[in-house]
């Protein structure tokens, strides 16, 4: 049976609150993110933010996605990358990795049917 799709979950731990309620950072991390990747979004993050404060924002695209939860009052950024084999999900988990200032990193990848 083939592999087709990748998917890497990650959790950024450390993660100073301000970061995580900056919108236009976390907006601009899932492009930026996408485009590593090698997907061709076309449009903008979904944003939602959630009542104790920090956001959830999801980009959709085809066959991938990208999906954040910022949760400010734990120092938390959980990342949820699937893409198909011909994209880099690893690249886009990057990304986060190098413009967030997170104390530890844990990555859990995984190939999908």
């Amino acid at each position: 049976m083939s592999r087709d799709y990748q998917h890497i979950v990650a959790d950024f731990l450390g993660v100073p609150a301000n970061q995580l309620g900056d919108r236009a950072l976390i907006s601009g991390l899932i492009v930026a993110a996408a485009s590593a990747a090698g997907m061709n979004a076309s449009g903008v993050p979904t944003m939602h933010e959630r009542k104790a404060g920090g956001l959830t924002a999801a980009l959709l695209h085809d066959d991938c996605h990208i999906t954040v939860h910022a949760v400010p009052e734990r120092e938390l950024l959980l990342v949820d990358v699937l893409t198909p084999r011909a994209l880099n999900a690893s690249r886009a988990v990057d990304v986060f990795a190098r413009r967030l200032t997170a104390r530890q990193v844990h990555r859990d990848a995984r190939d999908r049917a």
